[in-house]
């Protein structure tokens, strides 16, 4: 918790400096014309007046923030990144807690999103590594990232109390929010659900109803967002994918330190074949390899959907056994401490890193 708490300090203090790199002016102009025109903004990228799909739910708050307070916009940004971090700590913890009741299983999770990647680095907004994170902490993919894990934590508390329709309206709701606040990490979060889903033992009848009144909701608020065409964004042009190939390069150096959490994986998978990090860590991959295959790159944005389940499986392999060592015996003791050596190895190597 200690070490969680550190790494959380380091991240405060790069929101008090917020460095001027990556696309960080993009979203300053994001929020400097939502602030001076929050009805017709025009294009914030070019001095045309065009719809954006930059003009998510979240942007047009932070630009009425700045309308109404009279903040900087990077002030505005200042804050925006301190809430994006908050709803990050928060999401984790409880979507960890669907999970596990072990106390350091939240702390450890989130050292683990942070820290086991590998040791050639990854900048890229909807990346949860520690070195990416420090440059995009006040981009609306943290935000979004944040509102996927209180996304999925609600999901599971729903499925759990096997609740009637009604109870459906609010995570269809949130699920397309965060789809116009950041359509990649919408991606990330959209696969996370469908695993939830899948995974629910014995789903019973009022699931199926309440799943279909959820995804109508969605797909209104979707349909009625005024600033900007979501379903056209599936027309976008090819130019996205020479852009993205990048992401498919260097796969051993960008991530073999989250290779102990795909051997929880298995572990998990051995114990419960419908566990749902194992169905999220298939999905995941399978959008990403059907990427690969296809020539259509911008779907590797969907690979944290690959590397959460499997860093979340890291840490959650570690408490998985405490307090019950004593009855299973020695060998089963000695096997524990041995797995709990490789990942606290791999997060020194990408706090190192």
């Amino acid at each position: 918790m200690v070490a969680a708490g550190l790494v959380l300090v380091l991240l405060v203090l790069v929101i008090v400096r917020l460095p001027w790199l990556g696309d960080l002016g993009m979203h300053a102009a994001t929020v400097q014309r939502l602030r001076h025109s929050p009805l017709a903004p025009g294009n914030p990228l070019v001095d045309a007046d065009t719809p954006s799909p930059y003009y998510s739910p979240w942007m047009l708050l932070l630009g009425t923030v700045a309308r109404l307070s009279g903040l900087s916009v990077f002030v505005v940004l200042r804050l925006a990144a301190a809430a994006g971090l908050a709803l990050l700590v928060t999401g984790v913890w409880r979507y960890v807690r669907t999970l596990s009741a072990h106390r350091a299983a939240p702390a450890l999770a989130l050292l683990s999103l942070l820290l086991l990647w590998g040791t050639t680095p990854l900048r890229w907004s909807g990346f949860l590594g520690l070195e990416s994170l420090a440059l995009t902490v006040s981009y609306p993919s943290t935000f979004t990232l944040g509102l996927a894990f209180h996304f999925w934590a609600w999901l599971t508390g729903v499925l759990r109390r096997e609740a009637g329709w009604p109870a459906w309206l609010g995570p269809g709701a949130l699920w397309a929010v965060i789809l116009l606040c950041h359509q990649f990490s919408g991606v990330v979060a959209t696969v996370g659900a469908a695993a939830t889903v899948l995974a629910a033992r014995r789903p019973g009848r009022a699931v199926w109803p309440g799943l279909g009144a959820g995804l109508l909701v969605g797909a209104g608020v979707l349909g009625a967002w005024p600033y900007y065409d979501f379903f056209a964004l599936f027309g976008a042009g090819s130019g996205l994918e020479a852009v993205h190939r990048v992401l498919y390069e260097q796969p051993v150096a960008r991530f073999w330190l989250v290779l102990p959490g795909v051997a929880a994986l298995v572990a998990r998978g051995r114990r419960e074949r419908r566990d749902p990090l194992v169905v999220f860590f298939a999905l995941g991959t399978a959008v990403v390899a059907a990427g690969w295959l296809s020539g259509h790159y911008s779907w590797g944005r969907a690979l944290p959907a690959v590397l959460i389940p499997a860093q979340l499986a890291a840490a959650l392999e570690v408490v998985g056994g405490v307090g019950k060592v004593g009855a299973v015996g020695v060998g089963r003791r000695r096997l524990r401490a041995g797995w709990t050596v490789l990942p606290a190895g791999a997060l020194l190597l990408g706090g190192g890193g």
